[in-house]
């Protein structure tokens, strides 16, 4: 299974992924730039790559906890996405002020300088996470046509196979967010999700 964990920089991905692996069982857990992903073709070539992971670490009974700028419309478009056995999604999200206070305490990161794109990015993903038609073209740029877009873009949100967990880690401790994060991998494992192979969500 695939775990989509998502956001704009600075959101807190590698830093709760770090504990999760060593709280969580059988997950393993990668981040998206291992292979350098600064564009939106990029994210979706990488993207492919990360999903034969996925099914690798399946067929050893592992899941992975895939930490990612990509959206769940450009994971669910990806040309193998239907082999996974199941895929669930989690934004992680913070205040602008505070995105700002984390990156000015970081080393500068060339693929993510601070500014509005960042911001707009970052606005971008808490729509999308509850709103599938929303502003669909911020992904679907010419040079990913290829993809199969189809499967999820006519999708409203009431959909329910649209479901993305949404933890803002703004005044968090990483323990809470930590504590968060493995409680929804914990219930999407005991309770299933929508997008499972077994149902054929892509129909």
């Amino acid at each position: 299974m695939l775990f989509l964990f998502s956001g704009a920089a600075a959101s807190g991905k590698k830093t709760a992924a770090r504990h999760l692996i060593t709280r969580v069982a059988n997950l393993a857990a990668h981040h998206e730039n291992e292979v350098p992903a600064t564009t939106g073709p990029t994210r979706m070539a990488n993207m492919e790559r990360w999903v034969d992971t996925a099914l690798d670490l399946e067929a050893q009974g592992v899941d992975l906890l895939l930490l990612a700028a990509s959206p769940l419309g450009e994971l669910l478009a990806s040309p193998r996405a239907p082999e996974l056995a199941g895929i669930a999604a989690c934004l992680l999200d913070c205040h602008d002020h505070e995105r700002s206070r984390r990156i000015a305490r970081r080393e500068p990161d060339p693929n993510w300088t601070f500014g509005m794109d960042m911001l707009c990015w970052a606005s971008w993903h808490r729509m999308h996470a509850v709103d599938p038609q929303w502003e669909q073209r911020v992904i679907r740029d010419a040079s990913c046509e290829h993809y199969a877009w189809d499967r999820w873009c006519r999708w409203t949100r009431d959909d329910p196979r649209w479901r993305v967990e949404v933890v803002d880690t703004t005044t968090q401790s990483v323990t809470e967010t930590v504590d968060t994060v493995a409680g929804w991998i914990t219930r999407v494992r005991l309770h299933g999700t929508r997008l499972a192979r077994a149902a054929a969500w892509w129909e």
